[in-house]
This record gives structure tokens, sequence and C-alpha cells, in this order.
């Protein structure tokens, strides 16, 4: 970056275990260790309670208007007058885009304002707020949105439905995908956890929340257990994370899967990471609906720690990227498609059909540092020749090699065939 400066606006400091903040902590590494100024601001404004009446409704937005304008204020007062500034925007919530766009109008042309988009936000297929909140969030951005030079998204669906949501504006339009990734240096230690390889070992890192839970998974090993008590004696399923409210004991015990299912409770992302090379298969479960537009974090993660993965998804562009890449196995969300995985499992494991596979040399942080730094500096059209020039190389992709091809439909991988 010509600037070799970078400011980024996030809701979350940089301790946090979010996503978010672990992703930028890993871009941070990685452009520090290029020489490039990375100034991390922790950005929340004052939250206004849907509940209130419209007067303290109003009173509230004007504060959130007071906090947005001393902050820009304050973080361009810090700045050199005069020097180029990069500042990145990364919403979902608004906030960062509040602060960024104010900052901006302040600070005049030397500032770029660069927005993220990590999820899709207030739309009406959403359910994060009431109507009036979301039209009014929605008002905000389209407001604010106009102060923004260029804009990174996480995945290709969210581009496109904010390329839908804002069609006149060409920085949308010319927006570029990052995903998230992983790093290779942080599964250099050693796991914590012995190994016992006469059991499938599936580990599932994550919180549960909604529709997001094991319910189904708890269910068809219930099933397989009352069926094929050989078969389900050989699983073990390991939870890591916040239950959110599930009631992951009683359901134990009432399925009755005590040394079956065991619950490690909250560890610090860095244990997590360890954790994710001591299991045979690692699982994703996504919620029923309200999803379809994202990748999981924790996808990258596992492509980063060489272990197969199961995801439990109905969601088209999880089970396309599943397919494309063929990172193992996928079943809907329904006790049969579940259970019948399950059963492929076991048997994989028992013909040394478990296989691990290569990291994707694309979703290597490096490169997506590399990646980000070259749209920063030169915009959407440098990294589209970069990715054009690496697919008529080769260079930067690694082959992944699973035992099991996906079917190409987003159903179930691993169905019997029929007698």
């Amino acid at each position: 970056m010509n600037s070799k400066s970078l400011m980024l606006l996030l809701p979350f400091s940089e301790n946090d275990a979010k996503m978010a903040s672990v992703r930028w902590k890993r871009f941070k590494k990685y452009l520090e260790k290029k020489g490039v100024a990375f100034d991390w601001v922790t950005t929340k404004l004052p939250f206004c309670d849907e509940s209130a009446s419209a007067i303290s409704k109003a009173a509230c937005e004007l504060k959130v208007l007071r906090h947005a304008w001393r902050l820009s204020k304050q973080l361009a007062q810090n700045h050199s007058p005069g020097a180029k500034m990069v500042v990145v925007a990364s919403i979902p919530t608004l906030d960062p885009l509040y602060v960024g766009a104010m900052l901006k109008h302040v600070s005049g042309p030397q500032l770029e304002l660069v927005l993220e988009i990590r999820d899709v936000y207030a739309r009406p297929e959403m359910y994060e707020f009431n109507a009036v909140r979301r039209h009014l969030e929605v008002f905000k951005e389209q407001v604010l949105i106009k102060y923004v030079h260029k804009v990174i998204c996480l995945t290709e669906e969210i581009k496109r439905r904010y390329c839908m949501y804002y069609p006149n504006l060409r920085s949308i339009r010319n927006a570029v995908v990052i995903t998230n990734g992983y790093d290779p240096e942080e599964y250099a230690h050693r796991p914590t956890r012995r190994i016992q390889p006469q059991f499938l070992d599936v580990g599932y890192f994550g919180s549960f929340y909604g529709s997001r839970n094991p319910e189904l998974l708890l269910q068809a090993l219930h099933r397989l257990q009352e069926q094929e008590g050989d078969t389900a004696g050989k699983v073990r399923v390991h939870f890591w994370g916040d239950l959110g409210g599930y009631p992951l004991q009683t359901r134990i015990d009432k399925c009755q899967l005590h040394g079956t299912v065991i619950y490690h409770g909250l560890r610090p992302h860095k244990t997590i990471l360890q954790e994710y090379s001591t299991t045979a298969v690692n699982l994703i479960i996504t919620h029923r609906t309200g999803s379809a537009y994202a990748l999981p974090g924790k996808l990258f993660e596992y492509i980063g720690a060489g272990k197969p993965v199961w995801a439990i998804t109905d969601d088209p562009i999880l089970c396309d990227f599943m397919h494309q890449h063929e990172l193992g196995y996928l079943s809907s969300h329904n006790v049969e498609s579940v259970q019948r995985t399950l059963r492929t499992l076991v048997r994989d494991h028992a013909t040394g059909r478990l296989s691990t596979i290569d990291s994707l040399k694309d979703f290597d942080i490096a490169t997506l540092t590399r990646k980000l730094e070259r749209f920063l500096l030169n915009g959407c059209s440098a990294v589209q020749q970069d990715e054009a020039d690496g697919r008529s190389s080769g260079e930067g992709r690694s082959v992944v090699r699973t035992t099991k091809r996906l079917p190409r439909s987003p159903l179930v991988v691993g169905e019997e065939p029929d007698a």
C-alpha cells in the first residue's frame, strides 16, 4: 500500500473471539510484516432499544449521531494532516460505516473509505430487527454508503445481493470477494487430547443459536443406537462452544447418549485450533433458513486443519463450495439423512477410507492478505488480473484429495446404494 497505513473500524476488539476479529487479527499480522502501520479502532455506538417510544428512539438516534461525530473528529485529529489514509469499515453493525463516513466528511479527499460487508444486514429476509427499525437501518446504510470508495464482500452471494440493493453504485459493482481463511502457523502446536483410533471422533466447534443446534444429530445417534448398536458404539461426538440455551445434557439423558456425546465447554480460540486435529471429521451445522448467503468462518479453519468436513445444511452456497473442493460429506436437515451419513462415516473410518485433505492455498491467509493489499492499492481490476494469471498458470492452487467425491446433489453424501 502506498500510504503504508490502515485504520480498521470494527464493532469488536482485537481480543474478541468473534470470527470478524479473528479474520482481521490474521490480516493485521501479515500486513504488519509488510511494514503496514495498522490502527484497530473498536467502534461501538449507543444502541437504540426497539421497545422504546418514538420520542426515545429519536433522542437515541441523535445520541448516536453525536457519538459518531465526536469519534470521527477525534480520529481525524490523531492523523497527520494532508497524509493519505485508508480506512476499512467492517459491517454489520452499521456503527463502523457511520463513523467512517463522518471521518471521510471531516478528512476530505486524502481519506479513502473501504467498506467490508461480512453479512447481509437489516434486510427483509433477516430477522434481527422489527420492520420499523429495519427500514431505519437500511435508510442509514443508503445515505452512508455513498461515501465509500471500494467494497469487500465475504462471498459472491453477498456481493450479488448488494448489487441488487445498489445497482447504480460503481463501488458495489466493482466489489472484490475476499473470503475468510486459515493461518498455517496456528496449527503448529500439539493437540491436547489423546486420539483413540478405534472411535470415529466427530468434532463440532462453535456456538448453538436458534435452529443451528445438534438436535437432528442427537436424534440420528439415538436411532442408530437402537437399530445398529455396534455402529453407534463406534461414534464419539465432541462439542466445544457456547450452548446458547440448548439443553444438551437433558437431551443426552433422554437419548441415552452418555459416553457418545461429550461436551468440553468453552475454550480459547487458540486451544480450539489445536483440537481440530484430534478428530476424524469436523462438523458444520447451519441454520435451516437465513444463512444461505454466507460461508461459515470455521469452514476455512477446518480446511487448514486438513480434516474432512461434514456439513448438515441445505444452504446452496455451502453445498456448492463443498462439491467444488470435494471437502467431505453432506447431510440435509432431516434425521434420515444425518443417520445415513453417520453410517457411511463409520464404514469409511473402519475401512481406512477417511483421509486428510490438502489445504487449499487460495484460502491461506498469506494469499488472502496479498489479495487484500493489491485491492486496496490498485482496485478490483488488479485483483481480477491476478486471478486470471493464477488460473492460466495454475499457481496458488492445490488439488484436494478426499476419499469420496461428493455428488452434485445438495442432499446427502454416503447414501447406501440401491440393492
